[in-house]
């Protein structure tokens, strides 16, 4: 079949049109800081270009050369998945490995990490020799580890404060800083909650966005899209849901507890405080204008249940030979019974 003959569901130029004036409008914007979480996968995002036929995997990585090349960049890894052993589906890889080679990566690409946060350690016990071996490698390769221990009780809220005391600050140089990962469930949004009150501390008045793909705002709750996207994000347990504080949005249960989190010690600070507090809702402060770049809305739909189905038979496999909860596997089984 030739290149031509290809269905597209997705037009990814007009896409980065309309995503690129939002971002630009954030970037223009007077601030001391300002912090961009980058959701889910920077490169070679297959999910993505499996759900929007015609999306190119590596969108979000482009968009941060277009317009956010001077931004100093944050990596953060989970130290669970690293443990874990935890593989990523597209390649086969386990979360050690995927991290130095997507850190490699980036800095072919022209994207130079310094930084990397290992997030979800454990306090009470001495760092794997997992974790160390891989610090080596970073060390070598002229990365900076830093080691960031859980966060075990959100409520009271009060506890948080004690734990973000506790975290180490990374310094960074440029006003902008970007928070990547290999993959979702990595814990940036721990790190930009962590850095956010650090810069208030010491008097700035940070700003903060999250700009990721899915799920989708300005689309029904149980749109295919944002139903694969539960799927994806089984193992996570991510529920797609209305943010009530918006009004018609659909937002997803982390980002909607985050945001009252991200409020909460906002008003932990007057003045310094104050472009946080500014964020009325979970959505916005999302920046998402996916839905702009869907020009075959029937296609898209019927790959995105397609991902479901894929997604399913893999959980299965995975629980099969012990890697995945059984739990999991039921909850894709149900998601696909709501197309």
């Amino acid at each position: 079949m030739s290149i031509s003959s290809v269905k597209i569901g997705f037009d990814t130029d007009k896409y980065i049109k309309y995503q690129s004036r939002v971002i630009e409008k954030v970037l223009k914007k007077s601030h001391d800081k300002l912090y961009i979480e980058f959701g889910g996968k920077l490169i070679q995002d297959k999910h993505s270009a499996r759900v929007l036929p015609g999306y190119r995997e590596d969108t979000k990585f482009e968009l941060i050369k277009k317009l956010c090349r001077h931004g100093e960049p944050i990596f953060v890894v989970s130290s669970k998945d690293i443990i874990k052993g935890r593989i990523r589906g597209d390649f086969g890889t386990t979360y050690d490995n995927e991290t130095i080679r997507t850190l490699r990566e980036l800095e072919k690409r022209g994207l130079v990490v310094k930084h990397t946060a290992l997030t979800m350690l454990d306090p009470n016990k001495p760092i794997p020799q997992k974790i160390k071996k891989m610090e080596k490698v970073l060390k070598i390769m002229g990365i900076t580890t830093h080691h960031f221990f859980s966060i075990n009780c959100y409520k009271p809220e009060h506890e948080l404060l004690v734990e973000l005391e506790r975290n180490p600050f990374i310094l960074t140089k440029k006003k902008l800083v970007l928070i990547i990962s290999p993959d979702g469930g990595s814990g940036k949004f721990g790190i930009c909650l962590n850095q956010l009150y650090h810069e208030m501390k010491q008097g700035k008045s940070p700003r903060y966005h999250k700009f990721e793909t899915f799920p989708v705002h300005d689309l029904p709750i149980k749109h295919p899209i944002n139903l694969a996207y539960m799927s994806a994000s089984a193992d996570f347990y991510d529920i797609v849901m209305k943010d009530k504080r918006h009004g018609k949005a659909s937002s997803y249960n982390r980002d909607l507890d985050n945001y009252e989190l991200l409020h909460f010690i906002a008003r932990q600070f007057n003045s310094e405080g104050k472009h946080l507090r500014s964020l009325s809702s979970a959505t916005n402060m999302g920046m998402n204008m996916l839905s702009q770049g869907i020009i075959d809305d029937e296609l898209v739909q019927k790959e995105a249940a397609a991902e479901i189905a894929r997604r399913l038979m893999r959980y299965k496999f995975e629980a099969e030979r012990g890697d995945e909860d059984l739990k999991v596997v039921d909850r894709v089984r149900n998601i696909l019974a709501m197309l």
